[in-house]
């Protein structure tokens, strides 16, 4: 069973945690940009023609990178299966973890449903775009098993 006094007090450390670093992070990033103004003040007309370079560069890069890319789609599509079909896989994995240790807990259970429905999405199109047939099973099996999990994580939020 858990104590209300320990979750309470987990509460708020955590609360007071996220405020000590969203404080310090606005605070570092203040700094930050006060410095990068002034020194852009300074760089910008000793550097102006020089960026211009690196910006002309960077352009004729990106039209390299894109070039490069569609000639090899195929092989870029198949790798963003891949990941797609992997990170479909962590989603059910880590989810389903959550969900069996939830304890009826309904604002996770609907936070899962979320989870399980874009993971499903993933696998969805997994499904309909790999080339390959047992990327394809694979995809149906992992679409399966999000949209069952992701059923019965809708069924216990409705009920609780």
């Amino acid at each position: 069973m858990v104590d209300p006094e320990t979750v309470a007090a987990v509460r708020q450390a955590t609360a007071h945690g996220a405020h000590v670093v969203v404080t310090a992070v606005t605070t570092a990033w203040r700094g930050v940009a006060w410095g990068a103004t002034v020194s852009a003040k300074w760089l910008w007309p000793r550097l102006s023609a020089l960026t211009l370079l690196v910006a002309g560069a960077s352009w004729r890069g990106l039209g390299t990178a894109t070039r490069w890319l569609w000639t090899q789609r195929s092989g870029v599509a198949r790798v963003g299966h891949r990941g797609l079909w992997w990170g479909a896989l962590a989603i059910l994995v880590l989810v389903g973890r959550a969900l069996l240790s939830a304890d009826g807990d309904p604002e996770l259970i609907e936070v899962a449903t979320l989870w399980l429905g874009a993971g499903l999405a993933m696998s969805v199109l997994v499904l309909l775009g790999a080339p390959e047939k047992r990327m394809r099973v694979a995809a149906f099996a992992l679409a399966s098993g999000h949209g069952s999990l992701g059923l019965l994580a809708w069924i216990a939020a409705a009920t609780v």
